[in-house]
């Protein structure tokens, strides 16, 4: 079974060729992290295949990974909110880069559980990517995930992969840490897990087994997250989970091939076939590399 790495970022630094989202402290302007030496680091821990989801709505850098490592990677756009003619940018997205998926981070800022889902400021985006099978790469607060679930309602063929073992988090509790990497300062195991577990109901709900540096108060391989993990096996069972590393984030600490060795020290029940979907079977069912 291939081995995919099922969310990371790749990016070059900034350049009228190559706009992109700068993240100070993080991917500062002219940080760039290229597929050349990540492949190098994916073949060194016996990974196989990427999912790569950029820093903002700019999918330059995804194009060229289509056109020069056909097979090696699949992106994940991010939402634009200066989209206007939405299942027009989404063809030619889709068409240009090849893009399989929108990452959202909610689904409407000002709207309640009780308004009607499709007066939702992102209901329009939904339904387009529904029409196209693009998968829906959603990580946002509890609030929006309860908005979501209405969504989900009228749309049940729609495919959503809850980003970061399904937390649900907010910028207020957002750091950068001595790694330079993102850190949420929150409860672990969050409170948050009883509604992923209900949203999970959904046959089409998938959820990354990742991110775990970026909640745990332990240090690697984060035993606090253990039963994190469980409960994601329990609610979505190996078919619907998806190893991911959120490299670069991980590189020094605690480096890549630990990254991929959290699914044995926090799942270490599991049997070969669950092992296998967790670690790739299940990406390669949803993606066309």
């Amino acid at each position: 079974m291939e081995v995919i790495d099922a969310h990371l970022h790749l990016y070059k630094a900034v350049s009228p060729a190559y706009p992109r989202t700068v993240y100070p402290g993080m991917a500062d302007a002219e940080m760039e992290v290229l597929a050349e030496d990540f492949l190098e680091i994916m073949q060194a821990a016996g990974v196989d295949k990427a999912i790569v989801v950029p820093l903002g709505p700019q999918d330059h850098y995804l194009t060229d990974l289509r056109n020069y490592f056909p097979g090696r990677f699949v992106g994940i756009g991010n939402y634009d909110p200066d989209s206007t003619m939405i299942s027009q940018d989404l063809d030619q997205r889709i068409e240009t880069s090849g893009i399989q998926g929108i990452r959202v981070s909610g689904v409407d800022p000002i709207a309640s559980p009780g308004d009607d889902p499709e007066t939702y400021e992102l209901f329009p985006l939904f339904a387009a990517m529904a029409e196209r099978g693009l998968k829906v790469w959603f990580y946002a607060e509890p609030d929006q995930v309860q908005l979501y679930e209405k969504v989900l309602d009228l749309l049940p063929d729609l495919t959503t992969v809850f980003n970061h073992s399904g937390f649900m988090v907010t910028v207020d509790n957002l750091a950068i840490d001595e790694h330079r990497r993102p850190h949420f300062t929150t409860e672990v195991p969050p409170p948050t897990l009883d509604l992923l577990s209900r949203v999970a109901e959904r046959p089409n709900t998938f959820v990354h087994f990742s991110g775990q540096y970026a909640f745990s108060h332990d240090p690697y391989p984060y035993a606090d997250m253990a039963p994190v993990a469980e409960t994601l096996l329990r609610a979505f069972g190996p078919e619907r989970m998806l190893w991911a590393s959120d490299f670069p984030w991980i590189l020094n600490e605690p480096g890549y091939p630990e990254q991929l060795a959290l699914v044995d020290h926090l799942l270490p029940d599991i049997d070969s076939d669950a092992r296998d979907f967790i670690r790739g079977g299940t990406a390669a069912s949803l993606f066309s590399f």
